[in-house]
């Protein structure tokens, strides 16, 4: 059995340094009603609640830890505007061309609406819009990312393509063959966020519950009723949102999903004369690399990037020790850097790296599951979940077809597999 438990209880370096303090709210104790019961506190759920709350709906939202303590606070922060691996083309041909356009579009335009919930409700997470720069770990590999660039192009998207020495300038390391920038990404504290979205829902008159994990949801005379250890939401409507965390309340649920454990780490501040060499535009920046290597500054001026482990024993020692030598491989300059802080996470994978929507029962519906891309794609996805379970958008409008759920065939070993491929994937980055 993997181990994917995370230490929730030791404040982690994204809270920290926010400039948002944590959300105050209490476990929910005795019964409550309401017209939306919202499962799960992080993007999805919590902007769900926020949109339904905006409509005029009594919403209860239920987070079983609290407020950014799963993958919503403890991500790398990258705010993106492409695909977790698929050009617009591919994803046309998976969804057909309607249904593809549209999801396509979405894409593109999410960033911006990431940022723009930041901007209406003033969170500050210390968003920074300069664009995501993709560099390519090998000649193959550029011209894939060129693919990308021109598709997006065509669709109208800003960006721009980077030759070798075009990139090398840009991020200040000579080890990639070429690469693009999307103008429309950037990054964040992505515990910030959360925490700042929660504030949001709440003015909107969302009640928020914290530390109150769900045990169950059941048909109560033609309502649901979600129960807590220790007590119940009766409410006519249910959206699940647990992503990565999902639980055993609803049967086979948890089995659509491949949960994956990651690690994130931050160095000390960098000083100004290497930060002037060394991504000198503070893009974000993620590499092509199948063991990715993702990079960017923190407000503080440290460097963020992750990566993962195959055997979690004396974690952080070697997460540490993995990363500074992958900061000093990309960038030589740097020398000798001390990893400061080091957290861990976990996210959701689907075989096909695309979110579900994923109707449960009449009246309940789930909405998650991003692959890599949370924070942009879950603040779109989560608004949109919300108008569907309210009526307000249909299934044909939706930017994937809704679902029934469909486990995935041999689930343990998918997990497992999904834990012990990355030395694989470390081997395969290193040949041509």
């Amino acid at each position: 059995m993997i181990n994917l438990r995370v230490d929730t209880a030791t404040p982690h370096h994204w809270r920290k340094i926010s400039k948002e303090a944590p959300v105050q709210c209490p476990a929910l104790t005795g019964e409550e009603a309401a017209d939306f019961a919202v499962v799960g506190g992080g993007y999805t759920g919590l902007v769900a609640a926020l949109t339904l709350a905006t409509q005029g709906q009594s919403v209860i939202l239920l987070e079983g830890d609290e407020i950014g303590s799963g993958a919503s606070g403890r991500n790398n922060g990258l705010v993106l505007s492409h695909h977790s691996k698929a050009s617009p083309s591919e994803i046309v041909g998976m969804l057909g061309r309607t249904r593809g356009e549209r999801y396509n579009a979405m894409i593109q335009g999410g960033a911006a609406v990431a940022f723009d919930l930041m901007r209406q409700h003033s969170i500050a997470c210390d968003a920074v819009e300069t664009g995501w720069i993709q560099p390519a770990h090998s000649e193959a590999a550029a011209a894939r990312v060129r693919k990308f660039h021109d598709e997006w192009v065509a669709l109208g998207a800003p960006a721009e393509w980077l030759d070798r020495k075009a990139v090398s300038d840009r991020l200040g390391s000579p080890r990639y063959h070429g690469g693009w920038w999307a103008a429309s990404a950037g990054h964040i504290n992505p515990f910030a966020y959360a925490t700042g979205l929660a504030r949001a829902a709440q003015a909107a008159g969302a009640r928020l519950f914290t530390r109150s994990p769900i045990s169950a949801i059941t048909p109560d005379a033609g309502h649901w009723r979600v129960s807590v250890p220790g007590g119940a939401v009766v409410a006519a409507r249910v959206l699940v949102a647990t992503n990565a965390l999902t639980g055993t309340f609803w049967p086979d649920l948890a089995k659509t999903l491949i949960p994956v454990k990651v690690y994130q780490t931050a160095t000390g501040p960098i000083g100004d004369n290497l930060r002037g060499s060394i991504i000198p535009g503070n893009e974000a920046v993620s590499d092509t690399q199948r063991d990715i290597g993702a990079f960017h500054y923190d407000a503080r001026g440290g460097l963020i990037t992750g990566g993962t482990h195959t055997v979690w024993q004396d974690a952080a020692r070697r997460g540490r020790a993995a990363i500074a030598r992958k900061l000093r491989h990309t960038f030589p300059q740097l020398g000798e850097v001390a990893v400061a802080e080091y957290w861990e996470g976990v996210l959701a994978v689907t075989p096909d790296r695309l979110p579900r929507l994923t109707r449960l029962a009449p009246g309940v519906v789930f909405a998650g599951a991003y692959s890599g891309r949370g924070v942009a794609l879950s603040s779109n996805l989560g608004a949109i979940a919300a108008r569907w379970l309210s009526d307000r958008l249909d299934d044909d409008a939706l930017p994937v077809p809704p679902g029934r759920i469909e486990p995935i065939p041999f689930h343990g070993v998918a997990v497992a597999a999904a834990q012990f491929v990355h030395p694989w994937h470390r081997l395969r980055d290193r040949l041509p």
